[in-house]
């Protein structure tokens, strides 16, 4: 237990709030807060400084929130970013997943979490953070089927050409066949028919964000593209650009993040 003594440090308060965050209207502040995270029990004086960056960011972008548009069609879109970052940790090796499910263009839910296996190749971590992705655009379409609303087929949309095949060819498959078993539900779901997988370039894929440090232009446009907007500010154009110090701000926040790793 970390004493309350002259040398103590908020750090685990501070990562608290940032989790509050996240899981209320900051999506684009997920990565980062994961990262600082992996510390709760190790912690000193430099991560504390570096965690304080993430304020920063939040401070240059104190009126953004997460909006979400009102939409009069017929039929609402279901779909999925998942992305993986491969043998993202220096320690164990292990990759980080993330994800962000759409409604009609409008975020639904979203995460960043360090995968539970080491995946022997990008394409491994490619398909386990499908998976993941999966369970929540599977809920989404059994949410909007409860409130009886028309959807189209759930899409997957992921960055890894051969990932992409795996999940829509069945059969055996020599360099999967250690894939865990509970990690091919994205096969059994394309096969039902529950859900489509398209590849997504990796420049427009969303869910880059929440598995690797960005550069503050590539962030700021993913943060866009989720809809994390000033939601307070008079001037319309502000939501189509970014200041200089939330640029500075978001590029402080990931070079932080990075140095860690």
């Amino acid at each position: 237990m970390i004493s309350r003594g002259i040398d103590y440090l908020p750090y685990r308060e501070l990562v608290g709030a940032l989790q509050y965050l996240v899981g209320a209207s900051r999506p684009d502040i997920s990565h980062a807060t994961r990262h600082w995270g992996k510390y709760l029990a190790c912690y000193d004086h430099t991560h504390y400084a570096q965690a304080k960056r993430v304020l920063r960011y939040l401070k240059a972008t104190s009126d953004f929130g997460l909006l979400m548009n009102v939409t009069t069609a017929d039929e609402v879109r279901v779909a999925a970013y998942s992305d993986a970052d491969y043998a993202n940790d220096n320690v164990d090796r292990r990759s980080v997943s993330g994800y962000v499910t759409t409604l009609d263009g409008n975020v639904v839910s979203y995460a960043s979490r360090k995968q539970e296996i080491n995946a022997l190749s990008t394409c491994e971590a490619e398909y386990i953070a499908m998976s993941e992705a999966t369970k929540d655009l599977l809920w989404l379409s059994g949410l909007c089927k409860e409130l009886e609303w028309k959807h189209s087929v759930p899409l997957l949309l992921g960055d890894n050409q051969g990932t992409i095949a795996l999940t829509a060819k069945p059969g055996k498959h020599s360099k999967s066949k250690h894939i865990d078993n509970k990690r091919h539900m994205v096969r059994r779901n394309v096969e039902l028919k529950l859900l489509t997988t398209q590849h997504n370039g990796t420049e427009d894929m969303v869910a880059d964000i929440m598995t690797k440090a960005l550069g503050a232009v590539k962030f700021a446009r993913f943060r866009r593209a989720m809809q994390v907007l000033p939601v307070l500010r008079e001037d319309s154009g502000a939501t189509t650009s970014t200041t200089s110090s939330e640029a500075a701000a978001s590029s402080t926040m990931d070079e932080a993040a990075a140095s860690r790793d």
